[in-house]
């Protein structure tokens, strides 16, 4: 399995157009003001996490930790605005802020380039004293630096030290969240270690969440049809609606099979699943969510090597391939064949042990 969670060739292209990059932030950076580091006096801390909707998911215990550590400071976290609304549910920051980043979703318009860095300098008014952005990404540097907060800090992944007043080495090998935590325990803070009541709802539903935007992470709509079938002989079964599950609830449909269909917004969604009983899908945000919420989770993972961006918690399981891909594949990290090689019993398999696993330390 692969080991990175960026692109290998990515990193080398971004490293270069950094150091390209260089001599000019170089010299800007000569003529902008720079400011003591001082914790005790932070007023305003900024996180950008825009990518992805499980992304910010993951990080919210980092920004439990931060509040914890600097109770008087308004926290503003900037993400998508898919996830925006959910934010502002869950109440993880003081202030939410909405921005579709174009390069998370390859769009190479100058005009929307030219609108991240007017949001940015737009941000930057609120007089923020730290900035902070845990991927280590030159772009998302780039729009750190345009904020311009008195101080900064970040990765240097992918090159790009140059925009933050206290960039960090990458630690390699470690799941998503640790990632987070380890930058701002740079600030004293130390991991949010909540009492959170385990949430298993023995007589509602497993749900399964087939939809993945990278059909590669996807695991056959044949194989969820044969799950369904073993499943519901003894559980009540849910599927969740999204564009991705269409075929697959016309075929629900069509076969006649006892299950009921969830259709809402990611909102109505959070608060739906944390009265259900168990969650399966692949490698997505949904099992973040239920991760959260402190639901039984069952993740199915392909090729990419779980031990980075798995849900966490007690229980979370995850399921992937018996070996290690051997596959012709046109992505550096995701197989379709790794999925396929994932058969349905296995994965009912998984769930009776789960149950009775859970069952017996109630």
């Amino acid at each position: 399995m692969k080991s990175q969670i960026y692109n290998p060739a990515y990193i080398i292209l971004a490293r270069v157009v950094s150091v390209l990059m260089s001599p000019t932030y170089y010299f800007f950076n000569l003529f902008r003001k720079s400011y003591d580091f001082n914790p005790k006096v932070l007023k305003t801390i900024l996180v950008t996490e825009y990518h992805r909707i499980g992304d910010v998911i993951i990080i919210i215990p980092v920004l439990k930790s931060l509040k914890l550590k600097f109770p008087n400071s308004k926290i503003i976290l900037v993400c998508n605005p898919i996830v925006a609304k959910l934010a502002s549910e869950i109440g993880i920051a003081d202030e939410i802020i909405s921005f579709r980043a174009p390069w998370t979703e390859w769009e190479w318009s100058p005009f929307k380039w030219v609108g991240a860095r007017a949001l940015a300098k737009k941000v930057g008014k609120k007089d923020i004293d730290l900035v902070i952005d845990f991927k280590g990404d030159l772009r998302n540097s780039w729009f750190l630096w345009q904020i311009g907060g008195k101080n900064s800090l970040g990765y240097s992944t992918t090159g790009g030290s140059y925009f933050y007043t206290m960039p960090k080495p990458f630690p390699s090998k470690v799941h998503q969240s640790d990632h987070a935590m380890e930058l701002i325990s740079y600030l004293g803070c130390e991991p949010f270690n909540g009492n959170k009541k385990f949430n298993y709802n023995k007589n509602n539903s497993i749900v399964l969440h087939p939809g993945a935007t990278d059909p590669r992470r996807a695991w056959p709509n044949k194989y969820w049809i044969k799950l369904i079938g073993l499943l519901s002989v003894n559980e009540k079964v849910a599927l969740v609606k999204t564009p991705e599950t269409f075929g697959l609830i016309q075929q629900v449909i069509q076969d006649g099979l006892p299950v009921k269909i969830f259709e809402g917004d990611l909102i109505e969604f959070y608060h739906w699943l944390s009265g259900q009983k168990l969650f399966i899908g692949p490698d997505s945000m949904g099992g973040h969510l239920a991760s959260f919420l402190n639901i039984p989770v069952i993740s199915i993972f392909g090729s990419q090597d779980p031990k980075y961006t798995r849900p966490l918690g007690e229980w979370a399981s995850c399921i992937t391939p018996k070996t290690p891909c051997g596959h012709k594949r046109d992505h550096w990290r995701l197989c379709v064949k790794c999925m396929e090689s994932i058969k349905p019993k296995i994965v009912y398999s998984k769930v009776v042990e789960l149950i009775s696993r859970v069952e017996n330390e109630q």
